[in-house]
């Protein structure tokens, strides 16, 4: 099922769609965050699930307060909604490999819940998914994570990536961020790195990854390395 729009359903109505496996989700009014979740634990059979809020931009800070995906065999996400914060790990379906955040700004570092979702594969956080200025990326974690794309995190100072982070990670795209100072040392232990594109990068960067550059050994085990500069 594709748009469902709680402006002209209740979400309550989901309660008899038992075995749904696909559910796209417009959130513009008559609906809590908290009466959402708890009609889609109802559904058991889900495995890919949308959820947008039409007013994800203008959302205040508390109007997602409570909210938990406990469909226990969703595989693929994507939230478009406002959220302070992550649930925790435990509220994340333990079968989940795709994750899409877009919009949500996220106070919170969410690397510390999401790498530890065992299962998942592709990762992409977009548009201000992240408010915070600081991602750490811990050893051990991400064990799956083989897609990584990181664009338009506006507020991103800093990333620190830990040695035995992301150990089979293939494909690593930064894109459209301002305020980044480098790229983490801990690049240079993910050896299974196979394409890095940073796109519309600030100038600082150019230097810096050059081959005679400060910041050139922890790209050069990789393959295929494309920059492109934002020529603001």
């Amino acid at each position: 099922m594709h748009n469902f729009s709680t402006k002209h359903s209740s979400v309550r109505d989901l309660h008899r769609m038992k075995r749904l496996e696909t559910l796209s989700i417009i959130v513009n009014g008559g609906c809590t965050m908290e009466t959402l979740s708890s009609s889609l634990s109802e559904l058991t059979h889900l495995e890919n699930l949308t959820i947008n809020d039409d007013k994800v931009l203008y959302a205040t800070k508390n109007d997602e307060k409570g909210f938990v995906l406990d469909c226990v065999h969703l595989k693929q996400l994507e939230l478009e909604i406002h959220m302070p914060s992550l649930p925790d790990e435990k509220h994340f379906p333990s079968h989940l490999t795709t994750i899409h955040l877009y919009g949500c700004c996220l106070e919170e570092d969410p690397m510390p819940i999401l790498e530890k979702l065992v299962h998942l594969y592709d990762v992409d956080l977009s548009h201000m998914s992240l408010c915070g200025r600081r991602m750490v990326c811990s050893g051990g974690g991400f064990p799956q994570l083989h897609k990584l794309h990181l664009f338009g995190l506006n507020k991103w100072e800093e990333w620190i990536v830990k040695e035995g982070s992301m150990p089979l990670l293939h494909i690593l795209r930064v894109d459209n961020f301002h305020k980044l100072k480098e790229i983490p040392d801990g690049l240079r232990f993910i050896t299974s790195l196979k394409e890095l594109k940073i796109c519309r990068a600030p100038w600082g960067f150019k230097k810096k990854l050059s081959r005679e550059g400060e910041d050139y050994y922890k790209v050069q085990h990789i393959p295929l390395v494309q920059i492109e500069y934002d020529y603001r």
